[in-house]
């Protein structure tokens, strides 16, 4: 019995360790699955910004290297198979500036006559003046004493006047504001091309020459951009003697105008675009812009950027919306369905991602959301500001390369040189720099 009663105490001694081990190895166990657990949530997450990693690395070498032509097919080089030639176009008849025929009246071989041309071969040659010579006027104008006016007269038909000539002004244009060229190689190229000497305080002389000529067509412009239906905007820096200044343009179908000003402030805007309320101003979406009269149109384009930078995910699902907006902009107005559009992008927001950087997307999703769609309510509204920034582009090649300006003169120059010529131009795509400018000149040196 004293042995029965000591087997069942061990038998009872090693069913509590087995137990006691149980629960520990429970807990073991419940411990490495929550380990595994986590350990699987941060490889999610790892991957995920491995993903975007990857992304900005082959955005970031698209940016400094060429791809490489031995990882791709070759494109057979030349032109299609049956596609047209090409010949330059042969000039008309009253372009032809000279004229050489050559003919034979005995053969070269026997010095015998020859018959009638059985056939003839027209070839025409293109050349430039390489270095004419300058344009010299010489104005006299004599004066005459009246007896019966008791004054002194001259005649009445004597041009205005001025010592350097419209085709040098417009020159100067053109060098500064289409092949932006700073003073010294617009100097340069006078006396090269033309043989023609000024010196870059009449350069200066000229450009603030041509502000003042082109004054009331600044004002103009000044009106349509106030009138226009619809305006894109953006801003850039300046330079303004080495000082930070802000340079805005504003771009509608019919006019580009450009305002300098030493403030990135609302009031530049305000200003500029008065207080028309039925139409609407396309962003890139910076705040100085939300409260001004009128609808807004956010840029697709910023938002998509900072997309594919952040989260490689939710760039590829708004690049699939932004498609359909597309889509839907073809439509006319009334079968619009902006409703449908909102909806998804809504669901976009509450939508996870595993990228750690989505909030910063999603956080300029919900500011700029009521204006995403605006595109939708109007005719010929882009839901992108890329208007606006091919417009600035130019100044900001130009700031590259010269600087910026030197003196509030030369700001006020610039601002309005630059609006009248990129106006001219939108207005007339086809025309040459010439074409529009020396006309404009002349006209408003003449008074009119």
């Amino acid at each position: 019995m004293r042995g029965h009663l000591n087997n069942e105490i061990r038998l009872q001694t090693s069913v509590t360790r087995l137990k006691q081990g149980m629960e520990k190895l429970r807990q073991k166990i419940a411990e490495l699955t929550r380990s595994n657990k986590e350990k699987d949530r941060k490889i999610v997450e790892l991957e995920a910004k491995l993903v975007d990693k990857e992304a900005q690395r082959k955005e970031l070498l698209s940016y400094l290297y060429k791809p490489n032509k031995k990882d791709r097919e070759s494109r057979p080089r030349g032109k299609k198979p049956g596609a047209p030639a090409f010949h330059r176009p042969i000039p008309k008849e009253e372009d032809v500036t000279e004229r050489c025929i050559y003919t034979l009246h005995k053969c070269p071989m026997c010095s015998g006559p020859v018959g009638e041309a059985v056939d003839t071969v027209v070839k025409y040659e293109e050349d430039i003046d390489l270095k004419p010579r300058p344009i010299i006027k010489k104005h006299t104008i004599t004066r005459h004493w009246c007896r019966h006016c008791e004054t002194y007269v001259k005649a009445k038909n004597i041009p205005d006047t001025s010592r350097i000539g419209i085709n040098v002004m417009g020159y100067i244009l053109y060098a500064r504001y289409r092949l932006r060229l700073p003073m010294q190689k617009i100097q340069e190229s006078l006396r090269d091309l033309y043989n023609f000497k000024i010196s870059e305080g009449e350069i200066v002389q000229k450009l603030k020459e041509t502000q003042e000529l082109f004054g009331q067509d600044y004002e103009a412009i000044t009106i349509l951009i106030q009138e226009a239906k619809s305006v894109y905007a953006d801003e850039t820096g300046w330079k303004m003697d080495g000082k930070n200044w802000w340079l805005w343009v504003f771009v509608t179908g019919r006019g580009v105008q450009y305002v300098i000003e030493d403030t990135r402030g609302k009031g530049v805007p305000a200003k500029v675009l008065g207080s028309k309320t039925d139409r609407v101003i396309i962003s890139d979406g910076y705040t100085a812009y939300q409260n001004l009269p009128g609808d807004k149109q956010q840029c697709w384009v910023h938002l998509l950027r900072k997309a594919k930078l952040h989260s490689a995910l939710l760039y590829e699902d708004l690049v699939w919306l932004y498609k359909k907006l597309l889509l839907e902009l073809e439509k006319p107005i009334p079968q619009r369905n902006r409703k449908k559009l909102e909806q998804e992008f809504d669901a976009l927001l509450l939508k996870k991602y595993p990228n750690l950087e989505v909030h910063l997307v999603k956080n300029r999703m919900k500011r700029h959301r009521p204006w995403l769609f605006t595109c939708l309510e109007h005719d010929g509204i882009l839901p992108e500001n890329n208007t606006a920034e091919r417009a600035i582009r130019l100044q900001v090649v130009m700031r590259k390369i010269f600087g910026g300006s030197r003196s509030l003169a030369g700001v006020q120059a610039h601002q309005v040189n630059t609006s009248v010529i990129e106006t001219l131009r939108r207005q007339n795509p086809e025309a040459s720099f010439f074409e529009l400018i020396l006309p404009l000149l002349e006209k408003r040196r003449s008074g009119l």
